[in-house]
């Protein structure tokens, strides 16, 4: 990587410091800023601190642009430093990501398997019958992609992805390594002393934009589709249930489990290890804490914690209460002692008690 502060404004709208020119090497964070380095400042809290810092380039909020900052590098003023920190990682991002399309000799696809412009497929990839990949999108070696399987445009499928038949990715895709889309849901009918599998026979819909990462699991429907809206992000080692329905721009954080036929609004937030059961819905905006136990409906835009989840002022003010649990046991035994020893007493003892003991 070698960009010109020209190329460095360009690409993030900021503009840059009248000082010299230099050639941006990397990205970094500011502990480990050096020589050919870039990295951003959300606030200037202490400008002091800019004096010994030693990256090339620093991005910073267009508010620090009447302050004297005592920074020996170039700096560049924009609305949001993060975010064009951001689009820095998304150039070089394309950059590394890259690919030449074309399709490895030990690959096997399927004569009616339809690819479009500027596939790529990798090494031992396997891509069945009446398959079909949209221009532009790349599989990475050691994947399997199923019958009738519908991948969009512009997709990123990576090392060992399973995406079972029938199911459906749209444009703009991700899938990290060894994620499982469509393997069956979890359907059993206890049956002549047996447990029975229902067949699932309905698929997978990944709308636009979804990432899934990891070893994460979306189980295909019993009958019509489990659902994934556009925007969702869904993080390592999650599990999506059969007949699921999520909204748009949904995240799922690490282990959270989704029990089937739940129906998940937009813009909501699953902190790690939260677990819902099934046949419930969480409405729009809604956020569980991290290792919340949803077991009915929650509303739009409520934040619910614990488990069971209830509303989290109300989870909140019962942990106040259990943290004082100790000492509120210790003052019942207390009681409980005093009043066994009124009870033992005999009447005139009750009496002399009273007396003050006289």
């Amino acid at each position: 990587m070698q960009l010109s502060i020209e190329e460095i404004s360009k690409i993030t709208g900021a503009e840059p410091s009248p000082k010299r020119e230099v050639t941006i090497t990397h990205l970094c964070a500011l502990e480990d800023a050096g020589e050919g380095g870039i990295c951003y400042l959300t606030k200037v809290e202490n400008p002091e601190m800019l004096a010994n810092l030693k990256a090339s380039a620093l991005l910073v909020p267009q508010t620090a642009k009447d302050k004297n900052l005592p920074f020996s590098g170039v700096l560049l003023y924009t609305d949001n430093p993060e975010w064009a920190f951001i689009l820095l990682l998304k150039y070089v991002d394309a950059l590394r990501t890259k690919h030449t399309p074309g399709i490895h000799p030990t690959a096997v696809i399927s004569d009616k398997a339809k690819l479009g412009q500027n596939v790529s497929v990798g090494a031992y990839s396997v891509i069945e019958d009446d398959a079909t990949i949209g221009d532009n999108t790349v599989i990475f070696p050691q994947c399997y992609i199923g019958k009738n399987v519908t991948i969009g445009k512009n997709c990123y499928i990576y090392p060992q992805v399973v995406i079972r038949e029938d199911c459906v990715l749209k444009d703009y895709v991700i899938l990290q390594p060894g994620a499982r889309i469509g393997a069956d849901g979890f359907g059993f009918s206890f049956h002549d002393g047996r447990h029975q599998k229902i067949p699932q026979v309905g698929n997978v819909v990944l709308g636009n934009d979804v990432e899934i990462q990891a070893n994460a699991c979306v189980d295909r429907a019993k009958i019509s589709s489990t659902i994934i809206g556009d925007n969702t992000k869904i993080d390592n080692l999650v599990q999506v249930g059969h007949n699921v329905h999520v909204g748009q721009s949904s995240i799922f954080c690490a282990q959270v489990g989704i029990a089937g036929t739940t129906e998940i609004g937009s813009g909501v937030i699953l902190a790690g290890q939260v677990g819902l059961a099934g046949h419930m819905k969480i409405g729009d905006r809604a956020q569980i804490g991290a290792q919340s136990g949803v077991m009915n409906n929650v509303p739009a835009g409520q934040t619910y914690f614990g488990f069971p989840a209830i509303p989290q002022k109300e989870a909140l003010r019962q942990m106040a209460v259990v943290a004082k649990l100790p000492d509120i046991y210790k003052e019942f035994k207390q009681l409980k002692k005093q009043l066994q020893e009124n009870q033992n007493l005999s009447f005139w003892g009750k009496l002399k008690k009273m007396w003050g003991g006289k």
